[in-house]
């Protein structure tokens, strides 16, 4: 029998044919009988169907290998062994032979040069090597050369909508655009002149003539908590008290006390202020705190901001339950630590209970119901116990707590040092307020002329408590101006219920009578002098102004200063400086392990939030340090996190339509000034929401990496608008600022579809979503909309994404230079995958931002669990893989891999096929090429 022509395929065995190298080791071939028996007695006993039932004999057992076959084929493929997971090396460049299917396999397509000509050219002084083909701009980031640009896309030719990447090319009037101009040999490009920054800084002054959008909000970073306000005051808009109660609780606990207390420093940095009035932002989370305790009331449980972590086992003492204390509770407790609450007053709440009158906080109502909230986390509560008189710091360590957090507060009033300061009605402020706000008047107070001494909360409520007691007269003296008050809010109020007020003016003696009983109050006028370290005017007396007012009272409210009298025994480790305790400012350490001090202890008296912010700043710290952490890495980290933001004027609104502020109405003077009744009445639910309305909403998500805010901030296009002293004028700036500024457009935003949110407010009108989506995606969903100023980058009519062949890649929000196109944030626990319902498409492989999900080369491969992956994805990269090629070599020798694998092949199951007699020249044609 002949010689057939076709050869082995590798890594399958061969029909009939030798090894490629020739040699009769690698291949034994059987020996074949003359005659054959016929394997079908059954079939028609004719001489055609006997040779041909004979030749298939023949043929089978040509084919059939030798006893070391396998061995020898997995050799001569480069197998090891004939383990499944054993790599193959596929020749695809010399042919096996000469077939068609072999010349189709090893044909080679045209390959491009791997390396292109190359060639020097000179930026900014440095020669460099370009290639060519290459742009300037791909040459400059080759060489770690920075050019700026907004509309540049690797992936895709230079596009030049942004016209910020222009270059100074040596013997060109005009610089040209460096994404689109190719590089060429012997050029000379600078791209930092002065020419060019005026360029750059006048392309930008256009794009933010138009940008309707701001990066962070200045009331934000100026609340001392950092409230998202944008946050709950979009809840607020849409109706979701709950939510908007939700999201202040994440930074405060107490809502409907610091829509109260709170003096509002956010208010005075509100852009809304820039078009009418700022927000009301306290009364707003005021009334979505009410909602929360209006429903605790029925009985359905206050929102939490997070899931509570389960128990650590770790125990803390809270030494003061005031604002401070009492929100590292709160936060302590969701972090999963037991805490215990020591109190030295009968009733917790420190200063919020016993320094704020009923009238501004009241305590059933609202200081009980929030405080509630930390009750039920399970919160445990000791009064009448004070630090360094009933316990110690020794004794805590011994009754097993692991950490100990000191908010004892400011409850020593600060002295006047003036002669005869301790005469006979001469009262402490903070002692006055304790008796009032327990609902006893004050002896021997009604219809006595009272001074009150002092600026911040504490003397205004002095002043308006002393009305409310029946006073005669009731008069404040201030060193500094009205709107330099601490509590300039409430002065106009005062002034309506019928007290008096001085400013300007220093006391320098105390007049008393021959029984040492106080008659009056010597002041001098004072005079702004030089800024001191709060950047106010420190007051200077003026030598001949003094003027007397007379009293028979004096209530001293000129600040306080924490009592520190338990350091000592039993409390070692711990130390003072200036009257505060030494605590670090980050991380709150004393000198002591395991004991923190935070709020007014630490800082000096301070407002309400502040001593909240302390209180949340310290839990955290004291959660790290349950939780094994390292402070120091903590320091470092919020050193760096707490970095004052720059923040930028862009728009100014000329188009936003104005609204007034909807203000909380009040009783009448003359009602509320003889009862301790809470005089504010509350927004209802439709005059919240409207107000909430009013905000503008200045934030972006894409902070911290838009394009735009860098260059803005780089090339000084914008303008910052917290400057020193920016309450001295008409305020933050003007209209003008911007050359450009006209008409603003204010698109609406889109947030309909599931992955993607759109904010054509921010668009710049680059191209860059435009030109993946259409040449990378292939999808087309966006492009260049209307004509002239108008122009936009935006969907076809506008209509949503929804609507249009979106395939929600999210390559759009991924090459978007600000925050016009942007993942969509979902919080989603757990997925539910139907494997059996999988097609393997691999949507979601190129839908996920976050590279969830892996797809390799037919197939998907995807895991539920949070935990490392089971799918070992190095030994499947391993595993020889279907391709073209094996199948085409595979198929081709089916017949000999079924003998070779064991799997019989019966010649009479085969479809019959025709005599050759019958068959014609044809079949005897395929009989003789058989043989």
């Amino acid at each position: 029998m002949g010689e057939a022509t076709r050869r082995p395929s590798p890594g399958s065995p061969p029909s009939t044919t030798p090894a490629r190298s020739g040699k009769a080791a690698d291949w034994t071939p059987v020996e074949t009988a003359s005659t054959a028996i016929s394997t079908n007695p059954t079939a028609p006993e004719s001489a055609a169907l006997t040779e041909h039932a004979q030749s298939a004999a023949r043929t089978l057992r040509g084919l059939r290998p030798a006893a070391n076959q396998t061995a020898v084929w997995n050799r001569r493929a480069g197998r090891p062994d004939s383990r499944p997971d054993a790599k193959t090396p596929y020749d695809t460049v010399v042919p096996y032979d000469d077939s068609p299917e072999e010349c189709l396999i090893t044909a080679q397509a045209p390959q491009r040069p791997l390396s292109a000509p190359t060639f020097p050219i000179e930026i900014d002084g440095r020669t460099v090597e370009a290639s060519e083909g290459q742009t300037i701009l791909e040459v400059c980031r080759a060489n770690g050369i920075e050019v700026p640009t907004l509309c540049y896309e690797p992936k895709l030719p230079g596009f030049g909508a942004c016209r910020m990447c222009v270059v100074e090319v040596e013997g060109e009037v005009h610089p040209p655009i460096s994404c689109s101009r190719a590089a060429e040999a012997g050029m000379v490009v600078r791209t930092q002149t002065e020419q060019l920054r005026r360029l750059r800084r006048t392309n930008l002054e256009l794009i933010f003539s138009d940008h309707n959008a701001y990066c962070l909000p200045p009331c934000q970073n100026k609340c001392p908590s950092h409230i998202d306000i944008p946050g709950f005051l979009k809840a607020n808009a849409e109706g979701q008290f709950r939510e908007s109660a939700r999201i202040f609780k994440r930074t405060i606990p107490f809502p409907s006390i610091l829509g109260r207390v709170c003096p509002a420093p956010c208010e005075d940095h509100c852009r809304r202020d820039e078009v009418d009035e700022a927000i009301a932002i306290r009364d707003s989370h005021r009334s979505a705190g009410d909602f929360v305790l209006g429903a605790q009331k029925q009985g359905i449980e206050p929102p939490l901001p997070f899931e509570t972590s389960p128990k650590s086992g770790k125990r803390v003492a809270v030494i003061g339950s005031g604002p401070a204390g009492m929100a590292a509770a709160y936060y302590l407790l969701l972090s999963g630590h037991d805490v215990t609450v020591f109190e030295r007053d009968p009733q917790p709440g420190g200063m919020l209970r016993y320094g704020i009158p009923e009238y501004r906080l009241p305590k059933a109502e609202v200081l009980e119901p929030e405080y509630e909230a930390v009750w039920r986390l399970g919160a445990r509560l000791v009064c009448n116990q004070s630090l360094g008189r009933d316990f110690s710091l020794d004794d805590l360590r011994a009754q097993g707590f692991d950490a100990t957090f000191v908010a004892t507060g400011c409850y020593d009033t600060n002295k006047l040092n003036i002669p005869n300061e301790t005469a006979d009605g001469v009262i402490d402020g903070l002692e006055y307020l304790r008796i009032a706000t327990l609902g006893l008047p004050y002896p021997g107070h009604k219809k006595s002329r009272v001074v009150v001494i002092g600026g911040g909360f504490t003397a205004m409520d002095c002043w308006r408590t002393s009305i409310r007691q029946g006073a005669r007269a009731v008069t404040l003296v201030y060193r500094r101006d009205m709107k330099d008050m601490p509590a300039e809010s409430e002065v106009h109020e005062a002034l309506e219920e019928g007290g008096t007020a001085v400013f300007q003016a220093g006391p320098t003696r105390v007049i008393v009578d021959a029984n040492n009983k106080v008659t009056g109050v010597e002041f001098i006028r004072m005079r702004p002098g030089a800024p001191d370290a709060s950047g106010r005017r420190r007051p200077e007396p003026a030598p001949g102004t003094e003027f007397v007012v007379e009293c028979d009272r004096v209530l001293l409210a000129i600040g306080q200063a924490p009592d520190l009298s338990w350091i000592g025994p039993g409390n070692e480790g711990v130390a003072a400086v200036r009257y505060r305790l030494n605590a670090d400012a980050v991380t709150f350490e004393t000198g002591r392990p395991g004991v923190f001090g935070s709020g007014d202890v630490r800082i000096g008296s301070s407002t309400v939030v502040q001593a909240v912010a302390e209180g949340r700043r310290c839990a955290y710290a004291v959660d790290a340090y349950l939780e094994g952490g390292d402070l120091a890495e903590l320091r470092t980290r919020q050193t760096l996190a707490e970095a004052e933001p720059i923040f930028l004027s862009i728009v100014p609104y000329t188009d936003e339509p104005k609204q007034a502020r909807h203000r909380l109405t009040s009783m009448p003077a003359k009602e509320r000034s003889k009862s301790y009744v809470e005089y504010e009445i509350p927004y209802t639910a439709a005059e919240v929401m409207a107000e909430s309305t009013r905000c503008l909403q200045c934030t972006c998500e894409a902070i911290g990496y838009c394009d735009l805010r860098r260059l803005g901030i780089e090339y000084g296009t914008t303008l910052q608008t917290l400057e020193p002293g920016h309450d001295q004028g008409a305020g933050f700036r003007s209209v003008t600022e911007n050359r450009f500024t006209g008409a603003n457009h204010d698109y609406i935003r889109d947030d309909s579809h599931a992955f993607i949110l759109r904010e054509p407010s921010r668009c710049i009108d680059c191209g860059r979503c435009a030109n993946v989506c259409a040449d990378i995606v292939g999808a087309a969903c966006y492009d260049f909309m209307r004509t002239g100023f108008d122009t936009l980058v935006t969907t076809p009519l506008d209509m949503g994404l929804n609507d249009t062949p979106c395939v929600s890649c999210g390559r759009c929000a991924e090459t978007c230079p600000t925050g016009a196109l942007m993942p969509k944030p979902r919080i989603l626990d757990k997925y539910d995958v139907d494997e059996s319902r999988c097609i393997l498409c691999g949507i979601c492989v190129d839908a996920c931002p976050y590279d969830a999900l892996r797809g390799g080369q037919d197939n998907e491969l995807a895991h539920t669990g949070r935990g490392n992956p089971e799918i070992d994805l190095i030994a499947l990269a391993e595993v020889d893989r279907e391709t073209e090629v094996t199948y085409i070599r595979r198929e081709r020798d089916w017949l000999a891999h079924a003998i070779a694998e064991g799997r019989i092949h019966d010649p009479a199951e085969a479809l019959p096929e025709l005599p050759p007699s019958l068959a014609g020249a044809p079949g005897t044609r395929r009989e003789a090429n058989r043989q």
